[in-house]
């Protein structure tokens, strides 16, 4: 492995991510050589239709393109007269970001909305060839259809006035419908002239600019109608299916046929011209250089017009031989311009390629260095960390070492002590069970500082496994000892007290501190404490946080949520000790929080002032509270929802003698005893004297503000008679019931 080994083997997170940079920013730099060219206009442009005359504009376009290096990108979208898709084309161009738009609109009406939106999102828009109704478009450009119908309109009538006819002169337009503004404006162009002039029987009829319905509209003609004399298209591709059909019928020798485009080639317009077919074609200009320099005159803020008409000739008999020639060979040379163009892209594309490699190897050699240097970086920098570990562990040694003996000599003067009292025999009950908690966690400790001192964590878990009983084991030996405790009655009236902790020697230690002033239950774990707490409803609890089945947190939350539980008071005891610890303790509803080691003084105190502080709560029903309503919005919520229901329930049934406790605890969802402890807890009156003080406190207001008996109102209040109610009313106020009655 060597150099590089060594390096990769250590690196840091952080060197890596170091790495990781250098590396990332290189292929970008690789990305950024390698990427396509950058242009600086996009323009996009949106054909209506194709054919030849169509594709001379597009190839002019495109060549154009190459006279400005890297300046724009032309795009060419084809709607093949679709004007759905147009606007759907329009659209996307837009939307792609390009820089202006060409379009060449296929309807008049249904494309102005998309040229509209394209304008409103800031884009420039040019219209060559054809406009759109809207106005809201940047310049035009292409030849003046008005004029070119016009021309071909006056060459009609020379072409008449060479001829004799013996009847009045017939002139057939075959317009491209009335939807384009081509066709509307070369229609308009022809028909000022050949609707104006005297004694010419001058017809026309509307297509869609396709083959099939020029050739359909000529032949429904000829079927109908006399032959014309002379038949003018919008197109040279019109004209020819107009000739078509005529020549079907036989009559095409007879008829002067008049196209528009004037293209060059084998089969297009002035090829026509020459050989016969038409009489003549108006050469429509195409110019598409034209058009991308308009565009980036446009783009880069120059002057520019508007309306930008191109100006063009008709193809006659005459000179339709030297206009192909010439035709052809600016074609011819343009051709070959496009050839030259490709090549020089590949060339230059060539010598890009060969850029980029050298920068490709540059960027590679400056990369190695890089690395190179990161690795012998990185190398330093482990060698380094190397030796700092080794230093490090040679200190850990000497700490471990030293803290050996440290610890070792005050544990083996306090285990040989512990030793020698749990050998005599003269300890007895508390002192006793002390001396043996003491010394099994002395045992304990000294294991688990041994452990810790020679790295060895795993005998510690060993070792406590084998001396630590099963929690199931534990339980058990718990819930006999809290059967026990539950069969004996506490005839000494203390509190109780239940310890919830599953380490035996503490709950052992906790009922040592508390035997003799509080009555003490246990549980070993959250689960079995909450089901002693339901049954035995305890005036405090003193529990764990760590816990196996429930741990103390889940158990305090449930003890408050519970309604038979949630006034009893909770005392956390934990080794957490961190302060969001103790929040998080507090927040479940524990009232207090101790940290371990902790004081047996301090912790008595603690359970002392919690109970004091339950008691001054239960004057809510000794009567004497000034505003009740004020005291019971100290009690917890629950603890409130029990006070409301019970009062309720006693209120219903308040003037019933014969009033059982078990009803009422039925009425409550609670078993007699269950009714009995959490009645005592809150109020420090068992359900029957609060049922007779509640009974009496209704009898002293009747007797206060109605006109009632004493009788009545003591049948009314559920006494059994009116002595014993005079009886039990004179214990309470110090008066008789006629005397509160006479003072009234």
């Amino acid at each position: 492995m060597g150099l590089f080994g060594t390096g990769f083997n250590g690196l840091s997170p952080s060197l890596r991510g170091r790495v990781g940079v250098g590396l990332l920013l290189a292929l970008l730099f690789l990305s950024a050589c390698t990427g396509s060219h950058s242009y600086r206009y996009r323009i996009g442009v949106s054909q209506c239709v194709g054919g030849k005359w169509r594709e001379k504009v597009n190839d002019e376009m495109l060549s154009a393109q190459h006279l400005y290096g890297n300046e724009v990108k032309v795009s060419i979208a084809n709607a093949d007269n679709d004007s759905k898709r147009q606007v759907r084309q329009i659209d996307s161009l837009a939307a792609s970001g390009v820089d202006l738009l060409v379009v060449a609109p296929n309807e008049y009406k249904a494309i102005s909305p998309a040229i509209i939106r394209a304008k409103q999102r800031g884009i420039p828009v040019v219209l060559f060839d054809r406009k759109a109704t809207t106005n809201d478009f940047t310049a035009y450009i292409g030849g003046d259809n008005v004029e070119a119908g016009r021309a071909m309109g006056h060459y009609a009538l020379s072409l008449l006035r060479e001829r004799s006819y013996d009847h009045t002169p017939r002139v057939l337009e075959i317009t491209g419908g009335t939807t384009s503004s081509p066709a509307i404006d070369r229609h308009k162009g022809f028909s000022s002239v050949l609707g104006k002039t005297q004694g010419i029987d001058y017809q026309y009829v509307n297509t869609d600019w396709t083959s099939e319905q020029v050739y359909k509209a000529m032949n429904n003609w000829l079927n109908t109608h006399p032959v014309p004399d002379i038949v003018f298209c919008h197109s040279d591709l019109a004209a020819q299916n107009a000739y078509k059909a005529a020549q079907e019928k036989g009559v095409a020798k007879n008829i002067l046929f008049l196209g528009i485009d004037g293209l060059p080639g084998p089969g297009e317009g002035i090829d026509a011209v020459e050989k016969g077919i038409f009489a003549g074609t108006y050469v429509y200009p195409t110019h598409g250089e034209e058009i991308i320099k308009l565009a980036l005159d446009i783009l880069q803020g120059r002057k520019y017009k508007r309306e930008n008409i191109m100006k063009s000739v008709i193809v006659t008999p005459d000179n339709a031989s030297i206009m192909q020639q010439t035709s052809l060979e600016l074609q011819r040379q343009g051709n070959n311009l496009l050839i030259l163009q490709d090549k020089l892209e590949n060339y230059f594309g060539l010598y890009n390629t060969q850029r980029m490699i050298i920068f490709v190897s540059i960027a590679a050699i400056v990369l190695l260095v890089i690395a190179l240097l990161l690795i012998w970086r990185i190398v330093v920098i482990t060698r380094r960390l190397n030796r700092k570990e080794k230093e490090i562990n040679r200190e850990q040694t000497l700490f471990y070492t030293n803290a050996r003996h440290q610890l070792r000599t005050p544990l083996t003067l306090i285990d040989g002590p512990i030793n020698e009292l749990a050998a005599s025999n003269d300890l007895k009950g508390k002192d006793r069970s002390l001396v043996d908690i003491l010394q099994r966690n002395v045992n304990q400790l000294a294991h688990i500082v041994y452990d810790v001192l020679n790295f060895k964590p795993d005998t510690v878990d060993e070792e406590n496994t084998e001396d630590t009983p099963s929690v199931s084991d534990t339980n058990a030996s718990v819930q006999s000892a809290r059967l026990e405790m539950l069969t004996d009655s506490n005839k000494e009236g203390f509190p109780t007290v239940l310890i919830v902790d599953d380490n035996d020697d503490m709950r052992r230690y906790l009922r040592t501190l508390l035997t003799g002033k509080y009555y003490v239950i246990e549980a070993a774990d959250g689960e079995s404490g909450l089901k002693v707490a339901r049954e035995s409803v305890p005036d405090i609890i003193v529990s764990d946080v760590m816990m196996p089945v429930m741990d103390g947190l889940q158990f305090c939350k449930k003890i408050k949520d519970d309604t038979m539980t949630s006034h009893i008071p909770v005392i956390l005891l934990t080794a957490r000790s961190t302060e969001d610890q103790q929040v998080e303790g507090l927040s479940s509803g524990a009232d207090a929080y101790m940290t371990k080691p902790f004081s047996a003084s301090l912790l008595l105190a603690r359970i002392d002032n919690l109970l004091k502080s339950r008691a001054q709560l239960r004057h809510l029903f000794d009567g004497k509270a000034q505003d009740e309503q004020a005291e019971e919005e100290k009690l917890a919520t629950p603890d409130r929802e029990f006070i409301n229901r019970l009062k309720a329930a006693i209120q219903k049934h308040l003037s019933e003698s014969n009033l059982k406790m078990d009803d009422l605890g039925a009425e409550m969802g609670i078993s007699r005893v269950q009714l009995y402890r959490k009645v005592k807890a809150l109020t420090g009156l068992s359900p029957v004297e609060l049922l007779k003080q509640m009974r009496l406190q209704k009898a002293y207001s009747l007797l206060q503000h109605s006109s009632l008996s004493v009788s009545e109102i003591a049948y009314d209040t559920g006494f059994s008679s009116p002595a014993y109610f005079s009886t039990c009313f004179k214990k309470q106020y110090g008066k008789y019931p006629t005397e509160i009655r006479e003072e009234k």
